[in-house]
């Protein structure tokens, strides 16, 4: 037993080395950043809800389609949610996930697609797919508008695909993946902040503080088990992301989006609504 503990002591270290060294200089710099991001808010304001998976469109959700994006734009949305998954040739494609992708397709099975025959199909019979050439396009096309993407872990491919590191809000996880992230390039990532039974763990918030995490991305079940943590990382300037799905009573809730926009939540990832 002792070896173990001193075998996992040793490793603990070699890679707690690793993280100083590799990442020591991405750290010390966002340590020094000051300025919260520049969508932290403290009012409400309809330019803060962010369309998930493309926005709701002629009545359908996560579709995550050409249609769909461009909607949204045109209905105002600054900020739209992209999900992200890997092909079989390991192409980024827009979905929420594969079982969904194979029902669009009028498939059945949650197993991957290639991209080509992906964007080769019509969405339900008339909706148009999305690859990383068609993303690509969007940005170029319409330069306000900023992507969220919450889905794929693999942020270096997310950074070398879409090079447009001021214009994406990109969850990751853990306080590694955060750091990674600005190494990286990205501005503006976000951390997923799941609360537990019991909270975020003390040790976690003081990692957080310590490595200056200015963006957090948390489910409505985590964001009432920790409100008043939501709160004070609120207050400090940290941007706090809402995310839900209709069977939840926030994000699809214009009321209660008032009663927490601009005090503890900045962004709302909402299907359905269009302005508060």
């Amino acid at each position: 037993m002792r070896k173990f503990v001193i075998s996992l002591m040793a490793v603990t270290a070699i890679v707690g080395g690793y993280f100083v060294v590799s990442y020591k200089d991405a750290v010390i710099a966002n340590r020094s950043r000051v300025e919260s991001y520049p969508f932290y808010t403290t009012g409400v304001n309809d330019e803060h809800l962010i369309a998930h998976a493309g926005g709701a469109f002629e009545s359908n959700i996560y579709t995550n389609s050409l249609e769909a994006v461009e909607g949204s734009i045109r209905e105002g949305r600054k900020f739209i949610e992209i999900d992200l998954l890997k092909t079989t040739d390991g192409k980024y494609i827009a979905g929420h996930d594969w079982e969904l992708v194979n029902k669009m397709m009028g498939r059945t099975g949650n197993k991957p697609v290639s991209s080509e025959e992906f964007l080769n199909s019509k969405l339900y019979g008339k909706y148009t797919p999305m690859g990383e050439k068609q993303i690509v396009e969007l940005f170029e096309k319409y330069p306000d508008w900023i992507m969220v993407t919450d889905k794929s872990r693999d942020v270096a491919k997310i950074a070398a695909t879409f090079p447009y590191p001021d214009r994406m809000i990109v969850q990751v996880f853990g306080l590694v993946g955060y750091v990674k992230a600005l190494k990286l390039g990205l501005k503006y990532p976000t951390l997923r902040l799941k609360g537990g039974r019991r909270g975020v763990k003390e040790i976690y918030k003081l990692f957080m503080d310590w490595i200056n995490v200015k963006s957090v991305i948390l489910g409505e079940k985590s964001f009432e088990k920790n409100r008043e943590y939501i709160k004070e990382l609120h207050d400090k300037g940290v941007t706090v992301i809402l995310y839900g799905n209709p069977r939840y009573k926030i994000v699809d809730n214009p009321e209660e989006i008032k009663k927490y926009a601009g005090e503890y939540i900045d962004l709302v990832d909402s299907d359905y609504l269009k302005s508060l």
